[in-house]
């Protein structure tokens, strides 16, 4: 017994009282309605106890019942069947509105424990603002105020009274944290439904149903994994809404702050230029990252060959990330994409001693040295090892700042391939040396190549003269 669920109508402050109550920022807080419509689960610890809190989609029976207000209210439904206590918040600014009454006699079919939380009281007694909704019948009765932190120590107070929360023992989370990102209506959430075996996400053809980051832990083999669904991203310029800036920043934060990164791309349309910017962005994380090509069931044969004819070209710039070809409707292949995970995992567990690498970089070297610039060779003395995450590898030597971007690209695909790295972008540092002479050396303001041809000219003005 330590689940609590938050319902209400859309707007009333359900999420900035579930982010209060997990101290997080998890959920989007915004004056625009309809925000949240997943299932956000998070945990509030009190006093080493741990209590499972549970956000819930805004219900609104006002407007005409469409789709994704159906898979709201099922959504909603389940969060208020798992809970052991439902807070059922309402707005005293707004007053007792019929969307209240109506979910107030859904809850009471459940037979649960419930406490009414009147939000937004500000100025006013707790008297006046419990008289307005008394309507409703309720013996627990909770006024607040999200803005000004009133009443949230009631709250804490009633869930310790009425729950039994898991003890905390300094556990670490090992969990491996998984972000799913693409564009709006790839197949994201889809995807998760189908890898959990349940609805646990809305999924619809209407671009832009997720806007909150979910997290969900998903356990397979006696793997933990934490996958969590993001918001569809859109192109910049299409993105309007300061609700949906701020969903797409938490996507990108999300790719940030996890450990590994899937992104789908809808087959059926092919990979576009926002696809590639995505994955460039993804690179800039440093975090593995493989491709999934959803949809693939769709396309036909003669699509099929042109889309892979098209990959051809995609992989010119990108063909060190693996990439599967799944439904996520259907679920195939979603086997292929744990099997590839727990690959690349072990790669980067390995350990990268400093001689291996050397021996690499005389090698590149050998291959391929770097070119003169400004009459110096950069000069490249050895390599050092420097951490698993992001993958990471300094090299230290003389005049570094003057290699092309071009040959370290070269190092970088060249120590990929040699380590077998696939899909796991690599961080390479280029340190130069410090000289003790440097303060004491003249400034040259020309290069060796330069300054040949200047003495050259001048042995030709001088032997002409002779």
């Amino acid at each position: 017994m330590n689940n609590v669920a938050i319902v209400g109508r859309p707007n009333v402050g359900k999420s900035s009282l579930f982010n209060k109550l997990t101290k997080s920022k998890k959920a989007i807080v915004s004056e625009f309605e309809g925000l949240t419509r997943d299932r956000q689960v998070g945990k509030s610890v009190i006093d080493n106890l741990a209590y499972e809190i549970i956000d819930s989609g805004g219900l609104n029976f006002s407007k005409n019942n469409n789709a994704l207000d159906t898979q709201i209210l099922n959504q909603t439904n389940l969060a208020a069947d798992e809970a052991d206590l439902i807070l059922f918040v309402v707005d005293y600014k707004s007053g007792l509105l019929p969307d209240d009454q109506v979910i107030s006699k859904l809850l009471r079919k459940k037979d649960k424990d419930i406490c009414l939380v009147i939000n937004k009281v500000d100025g006013v007694s707790d008297e006046i603002a419990k008289l307005d909704f008394s309507k409703l019948g309720y013996q627990q009765v909770i006024c607040t105020s999200m803005s000004h932190n009133y009443g949230i120590d009631l709250i804490v107070e009633l869930i310790v009274h009425k729950l039994d929360g898991i003890p905390i023992l300094n556990e670490i989370d090992d969990n491996f944290k998984i972000a799913i990102l693409g564009k709006p209506n790839a197949g994201k959430s889809t995807l998760i439904n189908s890898l959990i075996g349940s609805d646990r996400l809305i999924a619809s053809d209407l671009p832009g149903t997720t806007i909150d980051s979910i997290e969900i832990e998903i356990e397979l083999n006696s793997d933990k994994y934490i996958l969590v669904d993001t918001a569809g991203i859109r192109r910049k310029g299409k993105v309007t809404v300061k609700e949906e800036k701020f969903a797409l920043l938490k996507s990108l934060e999300s790719a940030k702050n996890a450990n590994f990164i899937l992104l789908i791309i809808d087959s059926s349309v092919g990979i576009t230029s926002q696809d590639q910017a995505l994955i460039t962005e993804c690179l800039k994380s440093f975090k593995p990252l493989i491709l999934l090509f959803n949809k693939w069931d769709l396309l036909n044969q003669y699509e099929k060959e042109r889309f892979d004819s098209e990959l051809e070209k995609f992989n010119l710039n990108f063909g060190f990330i693996d990439n599967i070809k799944i439904s996520a409707e259907k679920k195939t292949n979603l086997s292929k994409i744990f099997k590839n995970i727990k690959a690349i995992r072990q790669h980067l567990d390995k350990e990268y001693k400093t001689s291996i690498l050397n021996k690499l970089l005389e090698d590149a070297l050998i291959n391929h040295p770097p070119s003169i610039s400004k009459g110096l060779r950069p000069k490249l003395k050895f390599m050092s090892f420097v951490s698993k995450s992001p993958l990471a590898f300094k090299i230290h030597g003389n005049h570094l700042e003057d290699l092309a971007p071009s040959y370290k690209r070269y190092l970088d695909n060249y120590f990929r391939k040699a380590l077998s790295l696939q899909s796991i972008p690599l961080k390479m540092i280029f340190e130069a040396s410090d000289n003790p002479y440097a303060h004491k050396a003249k400034k040259i303001s020309t290069g060796l190549v330069t300054r040949r041809k200047i003495k050259n000219q001048l042995r030709k003005k001088l032997s002409g003269k002779n």
